[in-house]
């Protein structure tokens, strides 16, 4: 058995041949809802995990985090997997896909980190085991025989499929914290990466959530808690406040452009002259969509079919073909 699981720092993606799932990247501890008959409504997870020596602690996972949940957390460390959310997350996608013992697993790594911690992401992963129950049903063993680290941003370029036959090609996967730039020479049909035109930059779509938290602040008086962003800009910049509407959706607007500039400034200044030489640019990750300027911004430019699901197809693809 195959799978790949993306652990952005916004939401997990994960996938295997038959099944996938996504689910925003947040926990919280475990409590009774008295009403969870009515409230739950299959929204996100109660995950128990059970260690080797048979302690056992309870989670909201996703939406339920957000829903229900007290004392939310969500990461944006650089070294994400020392995260006590990181193996929460793959543990919850390993047993909600079902994954067979013993099976193949892909992950990824931004660009920047992939050298200094992959040996490490891998060791732990593949040193990984507990006892899984979802949403209340019976524990199953969670553990996995191989792990493969890619850089993020490669894999969502094997899924591309109208590659020039030769020249320089530009992959740049927006994420929540960091965007990866991947830039590869393609010849006859093969793809090389050009490893001193690949790196990661520190802005992502956070940028944006942290800009619509401070107009919030200064439009109400009151902070935004992190978590609570998304939700409103799901809503187009539109919430609620003390039971008035509140119309963020401007400095939404704006932040977005501001961001997608940055983003376009820094990726071809990392680039330097060989900017000009790139034959076709492929927009990935979920802030391809949220950041649609960006298209424009870069010359040739073109978004991914399902592009917060690039990697994931990608690593898939990758593992297949070493099968």
């Amino acid at each position: 058995m195959q799978m790949a699981i993306d652990v952005g720092y916004s939401h997990v993606k994960a996938a295997n041949s038959d099944d996938r799932l996504i689910i925003p990247s947040v926990v919280s501890p475990y409590r009774e809802l008295p009403l969870a008959d009515l409230s739950n409504n299959g929204v996100g997870y109660t995950v128990e995990i059970r260690n080797c020596s048979g302690m056992a602690n309870h989670y909201f996972v996703g939406e339920l985090a957000l829903q229900e949940g007290q004392a939310v957390s969500f990461s944006l460390d650089r070294e994400k997997h020392k995260h006590p959310n990181h193996d929460i997350l793959i543990l919850s996608a390993a047993r909600k896909l079902e994954i067979e013992q013993g099976a193949i697993l892909a992950v990824g790594l931004p660009v920047a980190y992939y050298r200094s911690q992959k040996d490490e992401l891998k060791k732990h992963l593949e040193e990984m085991h507990a006892e899984v129950s979802l949403n209340g049903d019976s524990f199953k063993r969670v553990s996995f025989g191989r792990v493969v680290v890619y850089p993020q941003g490669a894999g969502a370029l094997f899924t591309t499929n109208d590659l020039p036959q030769k020249g320089l090609v530009l992959l740049v996967d927006i994420g929540q914290k960091t965007t990866d730039y991947v830039t590869a020479e393609v010849q006859g049909g093969k793809i090389k990466p050009v490893s001193s035109l690949c790196g990661s930059i520190e802005t992502g779509v956070y940028s944006v959530h942290d800009s619509i938290a401070r107009e919030f602040q200064n439009r109400t008086g009151a902070p935004l808690a992190a978590v609570r962003v998304p939700g409103i800009i799901e809503e187009c910049g539109i919430t609620t406040y003390y039971g008035k509407e509140l119309d963020l959706s401007g400095a939404l607007q704006k932040a977005c452009n501001e961001v997608a500039r940055v983003i376009a400034d820094q990726v071809g200044a990392a680039l330097g002259d060989r900017f000009a030489f790139v034959k076709k640019v492929y927009l990935a990750g979920g802030g391809a969509e949220m950041l649609p300027s960006l298209e424009a911004l870069f010359p040739a430019a073109r978004i991914l079919p399902e592009p917060q699901w690039a990697n994931v197809n990608g690593f898939l693809k990758t593992l297949s073909g070493q099968s």
